[in-house]
């Protein structure tokens, strides 16, 4: 097809209900949610939830999203970036020392740690988040504070100079309902996070590919030196892990908190479901064991609720979108993404497509998008790049 035909004019194309137009306008990245794509919120005890899906960028659920909660164990999500962000060699050996120990409170988790052990930063951050140990946290929050001091030449306390860079963190990604004042997820007056900010914590761990990695894990072998050379199985805290779809990401759980749930899931696939549960019931029996705990039931509350009224379409399949596949290739252009666009359940037989191009481009270069609609109301927004010429 000659190329000045693509834009020479307002050509418009129908065929089978899905409309083609052909114009200079470009768009840039993929739309925001609208309000067709809000999901009911479902019965369940969490005082907050949220849920979004970060490939598509398109929210699905907000109850309370953006109330100041306790996060309890679902800081050390936080931790753990700034652990990688300012620690050049995970592989780093490092001793326990007194101090990783002295601030820890008798109904803490624990990775089991002694004075002496010594352990690689990576095995502590497998302590920090599959085990939720407080005692690792402190002592990889130790190990990067002291980092952080030497690089500005300061003397201090390690652990002020780490919660300052986890408000650094935040600050950075502009998450308006987040502080911290301490690295493990203590109660605090000033220590605080919403839902949607844990939810965009996580996708920030999951863009670190060891955070990634080790969240998904749902048991870890490793064998710590020292004098009291051993072998421990490190145990995941998330009991919904499944070694498949489900693939994170943090418990928490104070008397305060109540129970909490940061999971990643994928759905189709390709495409990245968060979801956050805040201040479940949770309630402990006369020997301070948990006797109720109703994050699990609330997280798959939520998780039901996004399968039935959300599905996830391939946007080239021709079973799923008529033509569009067919048109993109008449015009020698093509999708790089490989994720799925979100579609109201009840909007799937609705679905329609509007391709935008300008003139065109060498290979590779975006020269338009193709926007997706139920009825009139447009879902989702798409980039399209020339086709490599053969």
């Amino acid at each position: 097809m000659m190329a000045s035909k693509r834009y020479a004019s307002a050509c418009v194309a129908w065929c089978v209900g899905i409309c083609l137009v052909i114009s200079s306008s470009l768009w840039v990245g993929i739309a925001s949610a609208s309000e067709a794509l809000q999901i009911r919120t479902p019965k369940v005890t969490a005082a907050a939830i949220y849920a979004i899906d970060t490939t598509a960028g398109v929210e699905l659920l907000a109850h309370h999203a953006d109330d100041r909660r306790s996060p309890a164990s679902t800081t050390k999500v936080a931790t753990a970036i700034v652990v990688v962000d300012n620690v050049p060699d995970l592989d780093q050996p490092v001793t326990i020392v007194d101090a990783d120990l002295a601030r820890l409170a008798s109904d803490e988790s624990r990775m089991g740690l002694q004075v002496g052990d010594i352990l690689t930063v990576r095995q502590l951050l497998d302590g920090v988040l599959v085990q939720s140990g407080a005692d690792a946290t402190y002592a990889a929050a130790r190990v990067t504070g002291t980092l952080l001091l030497s690089a500005k030449a300061q003397e201090g306390d390690p652990i002020g100079a780490f919660v300052e860079a986890m408000n650094g963190l935040v600050a950075e990604l502009g998450l308006q309902n987040t502080h911290f004042t301490n690295p493990v997820g203590i109660d605090d007056e000033d220590q605080y996070s919403s839902a949607r900010d844990l939810a965009y914590l996580a996708q920030e761990a999951f863009n670190r590919p060891v955070l990634a990695d080790i969240v998904g894990q749902r048991s870890v072998p490793t064998i710590i030196d020292g004098p009291n050379r051993r072998e421990v199985t490190l145990e995941n805290t998330n009991d919904l892990l499944d070694g498949g779809a489900i693939h994170g990401v943090k418990t928490g759980s104070t008397s305060t908190a109540g129970a909490c749930l940061i999971l990643g899931k994928w759905e189709h696939g390709t495409n990245r479901v968060v979801t956050v549960v805040l201040g479940s019931d949770l309630s402990y029996d006369d020997e301070g064991f948990i006797a109720e705990d109703k994050r699990w039931d609330d997280t798959n509350a939520v998780l039901r609720a996004i399968e039935r009224e959300v599905r996830w379409v391939a946007p080239d399949d021709p079973d799923e979108v008529p033509g569009l596949r067919d048109e993109l290739a008449a015009w020698q252009v093509a999708l790089k993404s490989k994720s799925a666009i979100v579609v109201p359940t009840e909007g799937v037989s609705k679905l329609r497509y509007l391709l935008q191009l300008g003139p065109a481009g060498g290979p590779n270069t975006q020269v338009g998008h193709v926007l997706f609609f139920v009825g009139s109301e447009k879902i989702a927004e798409m980039p399209v790049f020339q086709s490599p010429v053969s």
